[in-house]
């Protein structure tokens, strides 16, 4: 792809928020908040908005029907004319469209991916124009988030050609990273063989500096909150974190820094072979003690 391609090329701008169906909604408010490092936005009885930054919210929490789980994967588009263009192509394909007036966002539309999930594309996340005034630590950026697929070629196919995600990387016959407009490493990633979809792997949020994501850690430390995978290092892209449990629907959060850019519009991802390194650079050879 050429830079001129690049630039015109029709891709979402990055993850807007992920919405997540819980059982206990004060439970889960809670967790977010202590340990996700999350403010509330806006609440009701069955919904509540958490937000990082000035954007209304990176995670809605629901009350659960039926359920718990992920209810809805969102991003936010480069500009209102783009919702029209992929209205287009997806009913090109066959995809049924809705329209959505938003909450706390500009104009939407949903639609279903080949995996069952709801998927929905807005215009403008919407600006509280404070930063949040009671965490302590502040996340700077919702990175992406992980799901489950039933088949990684046909939702490669569907975030790829369709929606314009563009590939990073990828674990052969396992996990594809796609990266968005924003480009940050990836902000989707399609994984095949960790469970049936629904399933929702983990959510990432990002730290400004080291010292911000040791004072998370310390925080679930200090509270006996289970951490799962504490400090490695991502060989895709570079970033640097630890992955904490406690944080109802989903069950683990990434809380990361350092996660790379992809500005080289020639970029060719890589395909790396499953093994003791694609997920931690830092793991010791396999022949250590040979």
């Amino acid at each position: 792809m050429t830079e001129v391609q690049a630039r015109e090329h029709l891709i979402p701008w990055r993850m807007g928020y992920v919405a997540i169906d819980v059982d206990d909604l004060d439970e889960a408010t809670a967790a977010w908040t202590t340990l996700g490092m999350l403010e509330v936005a806006e609440s009701s009885d069955d919904a509540v908005y958490l937000r990082g930054g000035t954007d209304h919210h990176w995670i809605v929490l629901h009350k659960a029907e039926h359920k718990a789980g992920l209810r809805r994967l969102a991003f936010e588009v480069r500009m209102r004319e783009d919702l029209d263009t992929y209205r287009t192509r997806l009913e090109s394909e066959g995809v049924a469209v809705t329209e959505h007036s938003g909450e706390w966002t500009g104009d939407a539309i949903r639609f279903t991916d080949p995996s069952g999930y709801e998927v929905e594309l807005f215009d403008a996340m919407g600006n509280v124009g404070i930063t949040p005034t009671k965490p302590w630590i502040k996340p700077s950026d919702l990175l992406h988030a992980v799901v489950g697929v039933a088949d990684l070629d046909k939702s490669f196919d569907f975030y790829g050609r369709v929606l314009g995600l563009l590939e990073s990387d990828r674990v052969t016959d396992r996990t594809i990273f796609l990266r968005a407009g924003n480009q940050f490493h990836h902000a989707l990633v399609l994984g095949a063989g960790r469970a049936e979809p629904p399933f929702l792997d983990h959510v990432a949020l990002h730290f400004d500096d080291i010292d911000d994501l040791m004072r998370v850690r310390q925080n679930f430390i200090e509270r006996d909150a289970h951490i799962d995978r504490d400090l490695l290092r991502h060989p895709t892209s570079g970033s640097m974190g630890f992955y904490g449990k406690g944080l109802p629907g989903p069950a683990t959060v990434e809380f990361c820094i350092d996660h790379g850019k992809i500005t080289d519009p020639m970029h060719r991802p890589r395909s790396m072979a499953p093994g003791r390194w694609t997920s931690n650079v830092w793991r010791p050879p396999v022949d250590l003690d040979a």
